[in-house]
């Protein structure tokens, strides 16, 4: 029984394993939805200001386009890191998923294995049973048979 209390206690290990992968993958995918709306928020930003810089640009004088252009390229920076920011988490979410089927298969292995130990010890367990009753009915019927047959 010893073997299964250990298998039990490694089956409950590989769960809390696995319950801390599914932890770590969630929060991998909230820190990549994250990344992902602030990414959107400045694309569309951008395109709003390119949008009204194109109504405007008629009427302003060349310090303020000059200023206009160096705005849309710390604007396109700042997207360049976004979208490299959005690029690491979503590797951080595959690595996460990766490590939670990992440590999902070991856990359904153990799971496996405790249930096939405990139907062998069963087994074993039904089969001593049944000898001993095998032996005490043989035992009666010889202890019958003698009675029946001493008695004619």
């Amino acid at each position: 029984m010893s073997n299964l209390s250990a298998l039990q206690t490694a089956v409950s290990l590989a769960t809390s394993e696995r319950d801390a992968a599914a932890q770590r993958l969630a929060q991998a995918r909230q820190g990549w939805l994250a990344t992902q709306v602030q990414l959107d928020q400045l694309e569309t930003y951008a395109q709003e200001t390119m949008t009204r810089w194109q109504v405007q640009s008629a009427r302003v004088t060349p310090e303020i386009m000059a200023h206009h252009y160096q705005f849309m390229e710390r604007l396109t920076h700042a997207i360049g890191l976004q979208k490299s920011a959005v690029t690491q988490q979503v590797n951080q979410v595959a690595l996460m998923a990766d490590r939670m089927r990992v440590a999902e298969t070991r856990r359904e292995s153990l799971v496996q294995l405790h249930a096939k130990r405990e139907a062998e010890q069963r087994r074993l367990t039904d089969r001593r049973e049944q000898k001993v009753s095998d032996e005490q009915a043989a035992l009666q019927y010889r202890r019958l048979a003698g009675g029946v047959m001493g008695g004619l």
